[in-house]
């Protein structure tokens, strides 16, 4: 990152810059200052105690080395929906049946498996800021440097992550509304939640696009992020998305839940948009006859 300084910024330290005016943590300061790279200010190396003029030029390098490298992070090529990327971003577009994170029996096909290969040129952390279940499709932000995965969770924290799902459910639903109903986890297992009194605050707002007899279409806007949140919240009011095992049943029209995570907009990074994948539109075009109308 190259910042040249003007007249805001005039006689302060460059730690007074880093972590008044740019907000950036003591984590990541100790990281700029650990490399003799990490801080150059005018072509040379510089300390956290160098004071700055107008027209400086101060450069930070954020990016990450071979140290903070996952040894056991196996680079493999698998294929790739790119939907946008630059130097401190990557959006992909997840595929059904694709893991984000490793884990028992998924050590070489996951989400993270393929972002390593794409940059096997260099040292490469994975950072999935969002996270969907292996099932879900859809929209997926990955940090490319510590600066951006900061940047990012703070966004998501905050509230600054406006996420939009698609979800096929069983039976008619009309209009649309909100499920507040907290989650908590189900018993002693580790992957299942139920909605339960003494669970965390989890928030829903559901939009119904198409229904009929059999299913309904429906955009979702989680606006908490709890495990399972989507699924969960329909299976409690009743209509569990189509395919969904865990929460619902199996079915013969699709062999995963019918969830798409279709967009996601960060405030002042930008919007992202992944079309409803194939497995999903043969189902709605089957039942919906106008429903290229409104997707």
């Amino acid at each position: 990152m190259k910042i040249i300084i003007d007249k805001n910024a005039d006689k302060l330290t460059i730690k007074k810059l880093l972590k008044d005016k740019m907000k950036l943590s003591s984590r990541l300061i100790k990281h700029l200052k650990k490399y003799n790279d990490g801080i150059i200010l005018n072509g040379a190396h510089a300390h956290v105690t160098s004071v700055l003029g107008v027209n400086d030029e101060l450069i930070l390098d954020f990016s990450d080395r071979e140290e903070d490298v996952n040894e056991y992070l196996e680079r493999t090529f698998l294929p790739l929906d790119i939907i946008y990327e630059d130097e401190n971003i990557t959006v992909v577009n997840k595929s059904a049946f694709m893991p984000t994170h490793q884990s028992h029996n998924h050590y070489s096909d996951t989400l993270a498996n393929a972002l390593a290969y794409r940059y096997s040129n260099r040292p490469y952390v994975f950072r999935a800021i969002n996270r969907l279940d292996k099932n879900t499709s859809g929209v997926v932000i990955t940090a490319n440097n510590k600066l951006y995965a900061e940047i990012l969770a703070s966004k998501l924290r905050n509230g600054k992550f406006k996420k939009e799902y698609i979800a096929i459910v069983e039976g008619r639903m009309i209009g649309g509304g909100v499920i507040d109903a907290p989650i908590a986890r189900m018993g002693e297992s580790i992957i299942e939640r139920e909605v339960r009194p003494d669970g965390e605050y989890a928030y829903t707002e559901y939009n119904v696009l198409l229904s009929c007899d059999d299913i309904s279409l429906l955009r979702l806007s989680p606006i908490t992020g709890r495990t399972h949140q989507l699924r969960v919240h329909l299976s409690y009011i009743g209509h569990p998305i189509l395919g969904d095992s865990m929460y619902g049943s199996a079915s013969e029209l699709i062999d995963r839940q019918a969830l798409h995570a279709s967009r996601i907009s960060v405030a002042d990074i930008g919007e992202y948009i992944a079309p409803i994948p194939d497995d999903m539109m043969k189902i709605i075009r089957r039942y919906f006859s106008n429903a290229q109308d409104l997707l």
